[in-house]
């Protein structure tokens, strides 16, 4: 036991988490909470431009260190404003544990300054909320709140601080840190597996985030290779399978060549691991038929069933059921399938070449970047990537190396790109960081640059600027041809609003500019580097092109 205030209890509980920083936007109802990391030499506090931004730079933070992220706001409006980021953690099944300050008890139910309940405000994008009231319960709530972020399926936990609550003094008693259960198979459901696998002719493994989450990726890599089974990574978790292995066959995200596609649809049985199989994934719920037979293995029981009905499903760590599953197969002959994945395999290949990509001409093209960026990326870099159109080619044409090289929001949402790759260099500060974003992404989380800058965190960022909401757009010509409302932005100059927070600007005016610029880019050790490149806006996307 020992007598402390509840702020100081809540950075005892940060540190026996292994919490090393801590995203937030400053707000007075939770001031000592501020002063008790200020006391802390261990957990560094990164004060963001705007709670979107924070939660965003968190979330890519955790993404990459697989570790849970911490972030801070205050009251009513700095929840409204972190919630976009909160809802990504959710529906990235990120393990995120948020504070926010709140109103004094003595003012509650009266409306006071900025008050909103705010556990019950967020709770369709959460695990759970609570608001602590007794400080002697501070350490019990934290610590659940921390398990509860991190444990089955990860995701958002919000805990509530009324502002009185904070300085109190109380007998503190600590848990030990949270120990994450790994649920693993039985050997008959090993034997099930295995039993359903040989009988297949065709199949494919669909492997998610959950492979990632448990540290599965040469789990995976061993298992496809002793059962020699092609690989399909869900919407964008590219990286849980190095793309030049050679039963790695495609992804299944948005505009997915409809070849990558077919090596799910031609499949009789899928088996999906550490996947929700969510809408972009299975292509509007509709890839996956009755006739074929779903294996699924996901660490929340909620999970199976939800969308398709596995005729095996299975409550398991990814990585210890692929262990398990490994170590069980006897034969080491699975010949009957080596065409089958070589024909997949070659069908990924072919569909990633951009030989026979036609676009229409301007000074810089989608394509000539992404092919001079292919050439020059690191083999360790971690790329994240905002909402948008453009990202089609890095997702198409890009191969992924690294493990947990890539953090993009399967939420969709826009302006997550730059804080999420800020977010990403401070958990893997030796690695390089590029961060592909439109320039209406963009501009929706600009000011984290000044962040990026204040902590000398070299990024490098992508801009590619279109002056419009391209993907909109597409969709608009697709559903309205020729009715444009909405749609159309003016021509900003990112590259002096870059160099106006402090960092490196460049307007890149052609692929052999955009060589040297990038090769440069690569050496700068302590700001970031924004890239603009101004795209032609009847580009829409890498099949469509509009009519001026």
């Amino acid at each position: 036991m020992t007598r402390m205030t509840s702020a100081e209890a809540i950075v005892e509980c940060m540190k026996r988490e292994h919490v090393e920083r801590v995203f937030c936007v400053p707000g007075e109802s939770y001031l000592p909470l501020m002063e008790a990391i200020y006391n802390e030499n261990g957990i560094e506090l990164i004060s963001n431009r705007h709670e979107g931004g924070a939660a965003f730079m968190a979330e890519g933070y955790a993404k990459t260190s697989n570790m849970p992220a911490v972030v801070m706001a205050t009251r009513g409006v700095g929840a409204a404003n972190l919630s976009i980021g909160i809802h990504t953690a959710y529906q990235d099944s990120t393990p995120m544990v948020v504070f926010l300050g709140q109103v004094h008890t003595k003012f509650r139910g009266r409306e006071g300054f900025q008050e909103m309940e705010l556990d019950r405000f967020l709770e369709q994008a959460t695990k759970w909320g609570v608001e602590i009231r007794d400080p002697e319960r501070t350490t019990e709530l934290v610590q659940r709140a921390f398990r509860i972020a991190k444990s089955g399926r990860p995701g958002p936990v919000v805990v509530s601080l009324p502002e009185n609550v904070l300085p109190e003094k109380a007998e503190m008693r600590f848990a030990q840190s949270t120990t994450i259960s790994k649920p693993a198979l039985s050997s008959q459901q090993v034997e099930e597996i295995l039993s359903q696998l040989k009988k297949a002719e065709r199949p494919v493994i669909i492997a998610g985030g959950g492979v990632k989450l448990s540290n599965g990726e040469e789990a995976l890599q061993s298992f496809s290779e002793k059962t020699n089974i092609p690989v399909m990574a869900s919407f964008r978790r590219h990286d849980v399978l190095s793309n030049d292995h050679q039963l790695y066959c495609g992804h299944l995200g948005l505009g997915t060549p409809a070849t990558q596609i077919e090596t799910v649809q031609q499949a009789d049985v899928i088996f999906a691991i550490g996947t929700r199989l969510s809408e972009v994934t299975t292509q509007d719920y509709s890839l996956l038929k009755s006739e074929q037979t779903l294996i699924h293995i996901d660490i929340e029981p909620d999970i199976l069933g939800r969308v398709f009905p596995p005729e095996f499903g299975f409550v398991a760590d990814a990585k210890a059921a692929l262990h398990s599953l490994t170590a069980a197969i006897k034969e080491r002959d699975y010949t009957k399938w080596n065409k089958w994945s070589d024909e997949r395999r070659e069908t990924f290949l072919s569909s990633s070449r951009m030989e026979d990509i036609q676009e229409l001409e301007w000074p810089i093209s989608y394509k000539g970047i992404i092919q001079a960026f292919n050439e020059l990326c690191p083999m360790d870099t971690i790329i994240t990537n905002d909402a948008g159109n453009f990202a089609t080619w890095m997702h198409n044409f890009h191969i992924f190396t690294g493990r947990k090289s890539y953090a993009g929001p399967t939420s969709g949402a826009m302006g997550y790109g730059l804080p999420a790759g800020v977010g990403a260099k401070m958990a893997s500060p030796e690695r390089p960081v590029i961060v592909f974003a439109g320039d209406g992404g963009f501009m929706m989380t600009l000011q984290e640059v000044e962040t990026a800058v204040r902590n000398k965190t070299p990024v490098i960022v992508l801009v590619f600027n279109n002056s419009s909401y391209g993907t909109i757009r597409m969709h608009q010509e697709k559903t309205f041809p020729d009715h444009v409302i909405g749609t159309e932005l003016s021509n900003v100059n990112y590259s002096k609003l870059a160099e106006a927070l402090g960092a490196r600007g460049i307007s890149i005016d052609s692929v052999t500019h955009f060589r040297e610029a990038f090769k440069e880019a690569l050496q700068e050790i302590d700001r970031p580097t924004i890239m603009e490149l101004k795209m032609n806006p009847n580009q829409v996307s890498v099949g469509m092109q509009l009519m001026s």
